[in-house]
């Protein structure tokens, strides 16, 4: 069970140095974490592996343009791509590609949900959205870690602001340590995000199919319909 004393206290230096006086930032449980992180001789911070942590901007939205990714869209572990309102890519900080991991920075309740990007589709992020990248360990993983509750202490212990105001900057996220998890077990994870995401697109397409073939039994016959949607059934 993660420490949860009812009082703690923390040394003045530390908490100068930290640039933090709240007791939210103090809890034994967040000291914990690190130190059981530490212990694996594989944690890192994040500031020190990835080559791109940028927030968006408030988009230019226009009639076309490339898909903009707010907060609503990053879920756990997966991002919307279907109905999004687009925007122009110039003048945009960062742009959204395959492979990068996305961080809901605002928001009570979404704020600290993370999810890799597995669309082909490059899109933008608006301005509570932070977008990451690296090299050195596997996005899928990053992202899974991210969302577990060694990932979502740490979040909550560099969320800044007041209720209804609180967010996560891209400085704080570049503090948060991870366990670089033996390659096994990033690809193990991987493996499973991407199966769940390939069955999701195959569900989706096949919905799609169903609703064309009913069109197709109403205008050409139930015959018609049911060879469509075998053809359809074997190219999804």
């Amino acid at each position: 069970m993660p420490p949860n004393p009812l009082t703690y206290s923390a040394n003045s230096k530390v908490a100068f140095a930290s640039g933090r006086l709240d007791a939210q930032y103090f809890r034994p449980l967040y000291f914990e974490v690190e130190e059981r992180l530490r212990a694996t001789g594989a944690a890192q911070e994040l500031g020190s592996i990835l080559s791109t942590n940028a927030r968006g901007r408030q988009p230019r939205y226009a009639d076309e343009g490339l898909p903009v990714v707010n907060s609503k869209h990053v879920r756990t572990n997966r991002v919307i791509l279907s109905g999004n309102r687009t925007a122009t890519e110039k003048g945009s900080p960062v742009v959204i590609k395959n492979g990068d991991v996305l961080v809901n920075g605002t928001g009570e309740g979404t704020i600290g949900r993370a999810a890799p990007y597995l669309h082909s589709q490059r899109s933008l992020p608006d301005n509570h959205v932070t977008v990451l990248r690296t090299d050195a360990v596997d996005p899928v993983y990053l992202a899974v870690f991210l969302n577990s509750p060694l990932g979502q202490w740490q979040i909550e212990r560099h969320i800044k602001g007041s209720s209804g105001q609180v967010e996560l900057y891209p400085s704080d996220i570049a503090r948060i340590m991870i366990w670089d998890a033996p390659d096994d077990v990033q690809q193990a994870v991987r493996e499973a995000i991407l199966s769940a995401f390939d069955e999701e697109r195959r569900a989706n397409d096949l919905l799609e199919a169903a609703k064309r073939a009913v069109e197709i039994a109403i205008e050409d016959g139930e015959p018609a319909a049911m060879a469509f949607l075998d053809q359809a059934e074997e190219a999804i």
